[in-house]
């Protein structure tokens, strides 16, 4: 004999009641519930907590009347078989057994439960008539439902589908369809179910006109670039969403309203109208930041965020810090593809002062920024550089016009604290004196870091390597050669610290670069963690002549909203090499180089 829907659905139903039932807050004693198995065997998934959420104990007085009591008992049971029911056990033993409240404690319950033999799908009769049939959207959902014959019935897997099919027809623009046919028909005493559930879809909409309004200082050419669909394009809400963070994205809009238009039967469109609130034209930059490399550090600027129709933006930055200070400027230039495809303009004025080099550097340089189909950034770049340094006892000045290549790639699950994610880069770039420069060089820069969870902690490990073919290294400026150690190089030795010396001792810097780390971090409450990590590298300019210099420490990270604090101690694993402080913050995928 088979039960009607409706058992099926008081049954969920009951189930979503108990979950969306806000939990009590309070510091007074509360009813105990014990649950056990029948023969002490494994709860079924999902079943023990299941039965938790219905039953909930905490909802009744901690010491119940007489006629309470029955009631309290009544409606356990009850809750229990509505619990079972909607993870596919229709023939459950309860026994359950009642402990009286005594002065000290609540009244408790141990509810012993044998679920019995599972319900199990014995035929799925799942119908997409319409254009849905040929949609692939469509059929993935029901491939992932986790419906599949032969399986344990699960009803909210049923009304997972159900409501992910109604909301594939809403999203994806078919106007006129509906699920007309839905049923979960459920035989008790052969502990089988059948679903059944049929979409005719009718037609699928298309987008018609589109209409921008709101905000005429940008002009229409670029407005339009931004969107992520076309008119005569099957709708998708998605593709609206994606505009909309698009147009957010973008810079030059505060907020930005879509309004999507009735359905016309007769051409099968949906209008889309777009809305803009502009932003200020005119924005004031600040930042502070803090790390042992350049101490605390002070940015101040200026950004104009709309210099004229097309779109184009301009900023102006100083950076004060005690090892740089300095002064740049940026222009950049939306083009056919603004998302996707940008020019940069950029300036600066460098003076930068550490423990092995002194720079003043004067640079230009235009990139051309293009994010490709697979997501890799590739970026083209010329640049000027004028740069006068100081490197033990070499006193220079050097003017390279330098050509580069750059791709990389960033990939994570939360852009502040990832729990998995890496980023991959490298570029080359160089110069020759028979192109305005007055040294020839070749070099190349390559790094990685990927994060990924082990033990509810987090292994992070990095790496970079460095290779510059040149005769002389000498004949290279300060920033362009290669340095080791410091918070984001090898801890345990100072900000470019590591690499030649000449004849005084002194470090010279070097034609290549190895560098590697290996750290695991693990919470010890929502906000703070632990970390041990290792560390391996040097600068070196042959590469039969290389010496590793390792580190090891230790350290603690708070998460901030801006990403983590970190604060670490390390050492060089030689005789005598004191323990050194490092301080950075600053999101894990984002520090440069790696």
């Amino acid at each position: 004999m088979s039960s009607s829907y409706s058992l099926a659905t008081l049954a969920l139903l009951a189930t979503f009641a108990a979950l969306a039932m806000p939990g009590r807050v309070s510091a007074d004693p509360v009813p105990e519930l014990t649950l056990k198995t029948a023969g002490d065997r494994e709860w079924p998934e999902g079943v023990e907590a299941n039965l938790r959420t219905l039953i909930d104990l905490g909802r009744y007085p901690c010491r119940p009347g007489p006629g309470q009591k029955a009631l309290i008992q009544r409606q356990v049971r009850d809750n229990s078989r509505a619990a079972l029911q909607a993870l596919g056990f229709y023939q459950p033993t309860l026994d359950p057994q009642w402990s009286d409240a005594d002065e000290e404690r609540c009244f408790a319950l141990t509810l012993t439960v044998d679920p019995g033999e599972p319900t199990r799908i014995s035929a799925l009769d799942i119908t997409l008539n319409g254009d849905a049939a040929d949609d692939p959207a469509f059929q993935g959902t029901i491939d992932n439902a986790g419906l599949e014959q032969g399986q344990r019935l699960r009803h909210d897997r049923y009304s997972r589908l159900k409501q992910s099919l109604q909301q594939l027809l809403i999203n994806r623009g078919y106007a006129e369809g509906a699920l007309t046919r839905h049923r979960l028909e459920v035989d008790r005493d052969r502990r089988e179910a059948r679903v059944v559930l049929q979409v005719d879809s009718g037609p699928r909409y298309h987008f018609g006109d589109i209409t921008l309004t709101g905000d005429d200082q940008i002009n229409e050419r670029l407005r339009r670039a931004y969107l992520q669909f076309d008119s005569g394009e099957p709708f998708s809400n998605d593709k609206l969403l994606a505009t909309q963070q698009a147009y957010l994205g973008a810079g030059y809009f505060s907020a930005v309203r879509l309004d999507r238009g009735e359905p016309d039967a007769d051409s099968q469109t949906i209008d889309v109208g777009i809305h803009f609130n502009p932003r200020n034209e005119w924005a004031l930059l600040a930042g502070v930041g803090v790390s042992t490399d350049t101490g605390p550090r002070l940015r101040l600027g200026v950004e104009n965020r709309r210099v004229n129709a097309a779109g184009h933006t301009a900023r102006v930055e100083t950076e004060l810090s005690s090892v740089r200070q300095g002064v740049g400027a940026g222009y950049t230039i939306p083009l056919r593809d603004p998302i996707n495809e940008k020019i940069e303009l950029r300036t600066r004025y460098v003076n930068e002062e550490t423990d092995t080099s002194e720079s003043e550097i004067f640079s230009t340089s235009a990139d051309y920024i293009i994010k490709l189909d697979s997501d890799w950034v590739a970026t083209t770049s010329l640049e000027y550089l004028r740069e006068t340094y100081t490197v033990a006892d070499q006193l220079d000045q050097v003017e390279l016009v330098i050509p580069g290549f750059q791709l990389s790639r960033v990939e994570y699950d939360d852009p502040i604290y990832p729990r998995f994610g890496w980023r991959l880069g490298g570029k080359v770039r160089g110069a020759h004196k028979t192109l305005a420069s007055s040294a020839s060089f070749t070099q190349f820069d390559g790094w990685g870091k990927l994060i990924f969870p082990l033990f509810n902690g987090r292994v992070i490990t990095r790496g970079e390597v460095g290779y510059t073919e040149v005769s002389d290294v000498t004949e290279l400026p300060a920033s362009i050669r290669f340095f080791a150690g410091g918070d984001a190089s090898v801890r345990g030795f100072a900000y470019e610290s590591l690499g030649p010396m000449d004849n005084d001792g002194e470090v010279i810097g070097g034609r290549h670069l190895l560098v590697g780390s290996l750290e695991y971090d693990h919470p010890i409450s929502e906000q703070w963690s632990l970390a041990v990590f290792t560390d391996a590298g040097n600068a070196f300019n042959n590469f039969d002549d290389y010496e590793i210099r390792h580190s090891a420490g230790f350290g603690v990270r708070w998460r901030s909203p801006l990403g983590p604090i970190r604060v670490d101690f390390a050492r060089g694993i030689e005789e005598g090499r004191q323990w050194r402080l490092h301080l950075s913050m600053g999101p894990d995928l984002w520090s440069a180089p790696c």
